[in-house]
């Protein structure tokens, strides 16, 4: 049986444009992928500049207000070397108003630490300011006072005969180098912690000169 012939109807010309769209964005696809394989696989960007350390980094922007004072840097002062002067091989400094000591080395503080000192509130509990010296080192002492109250101390340590003196103070309620010292404070001695004294103890000698300040 003769085969029909092939008509090349409206079907062809379709056909031909469906070829050349999807070659089209065949093109299309293939220029985007090989930009993103370029791009993913290059290798990687080489810093020239000195990198930033974390120290260096900028700052974050403060907006100004109106009105305000401009911000104020951070006090970089020093403290204090209250030993700075001291020319003696040993020297004990305390201050009243600072409720604190310092053991001196020559010029260099071997040790500083909060005390206690007397109430100066109440009726003759002041701790005596002057210049002293340390005239002996005892231990496991039983101080008692004019009224007759007796305080066992593990340490004391005498700068003014029998009367004054360093020693650590396991009743006492508040903390050393408290403003309460003013009403709650010593009979006139000057309390230390127990670690303080036992350095001091240790570290001193009879005859070391101390000076008791406002």
């Amino acid at each position: 049986m003769a085969q029909r012939p092939h008509r090349a109807g409206s079907a062809g010309p379709l056909v031909a444009l469906a070829v050349a769209l999807v070659a089209l964005l065949a093109l299309s696809g293939c220029a985007y992928n090989t930009a993103a394989t370029a791009t993913t696989t290059s290798a990687p960007h080489v810093a020239t500049s000195t990198p930033v350390q974390p120290s260096e980094a900028a700052a974050p922007v403060q907006t100004a207000v109106p009105g305000a004072p401009a911000p104020r840097a951070a006090s970089m002062a020093k403290p204090v070397n209250r030993c700075a002067k001291n020319t003696a091989a040993q020297w004990v400094l305390v201050s009243v108003t600072e409720q604190h000591a310092w053991m001196c080395q020559g010029p260099r503080a071997v040790y500083s630490a909060a005390v206690t000192t007397g109430a100066v509130d109440l009726p003759y509990r002041d701790t005596p300011t002057g210049t002293f010296t340390i005239q002996g080192k005892y231990t496991d002492q039983t101080l008692t006072l004019d009224t007759g109250a007796q305080y066992q101390v593990k340490y004391w340590i005498p700068f003014q005969g029998p009367l004054y003196g360093f020693h650590d103070s396991p009743w006492q309620t508040f903390p050393l180098g408290s403003a309460k010292y003013r009403t709650q404070g010593s009979h006139g001695c000057v309390h230390l912690g127990i670690k303080t004294i036992t350095f001091l103890y240790g570290w001193a000698n009879v005859g070391t000169p101390v000076t008791i300040k406002a």
